[in-house]
């Protein structure tokens, strides 16, 4: 029972980072010193996808469902719970190009607008 609990945990801290990372800018607009933080929670979640090095959090999560007698999904994370629900598995590449380029954009546009006045 308690692993079933962590692996939930787990997936909502997951959530929760992929939901920072496409939505954190309108926070910084509230609040200007977590820009560093979201940068770089941005740079991290577009290192992980360019190069294909998964999130850290992704093998705990697998782990704590093993040990609840569950069977993990086999792939990453925004491959099973957001893009294979769309597309099929053997473009995930493109997926995360796509994905990438739409996170960079709408942050950027969020920057621009707060900070440049565009």
């Amino acid at each position: 029972m308690i692993h079933r609990f962590v692996a939930r945990l787990i997936l909502t801290a997951h959530v929760a980072y992929v939901a920072f990372v496409v939505f954190g800018s309108l926070l910084v607009l509230r609040w200007p010193g977590m820009i560093y933080l979201h940068l770089a929670a941005v740079a991290w979640a577009i290192a992980t996808l360019a190069f294909d090095l998964g999130c850290p959090l992704t093998p705990w999560e697998k782990a704590s469902w093993r040990k609840a007698g569950v069977e993990p999904y086999p792939e990453g994370f925004l491959q099973h719970h957001i893009l294979r629900t769309r597309f099929a598995p053997e473009v995930s590449r493109r997926n995360h190009a796509i994905v990438a380029l739409v996170v960079i954009a709408l942050n950027a546009a969020v920057y621009s607008a707060a900070f440049l006045g565009g």
